[in-house]
């Protein structure tokens, strides 16, 4: 899920910096470049916004996974002194 937001802000971000430069081509004036900036840079916030959103979900499964290895050790670990104060 991750990737696929990654991949999903990324072309959101693209698509509309490509629909702005569209845009500009004809008159790249500053009165045009006013004109648009109200539809633009909100649609390139909520790409960026997509793309961290991803990046956080793949850091949080790195996260748990790291986790369950960690608990697994730490029970191996206490499975040993255990057996070693029986003996």
């Amino acid at each position: 899920m991750g990737k696929f937001l990654e991949f999903l802000g990324g072309t959101i971000v693209i698509g509309t910096l490509a629909l702005l430069a569209m845009t500009l081509v004809p008159t790249p004036d500053v009165k045009t470049l006013v004109a648009v900036l109200p539809w633009a840079f909100p649609a390139i916030a909520s790409g960026l916004i997509l793309v961290a959103f991803g990046a956080m979900l793949g850091h949080l499964a790195a996260i748990r996974s790291a986790a369950d290895r960690q608990a697994d050790i730490f029970q191996q670990l206490l499975d040993r002194r255990s057996t070693a104060k029986k003996e």
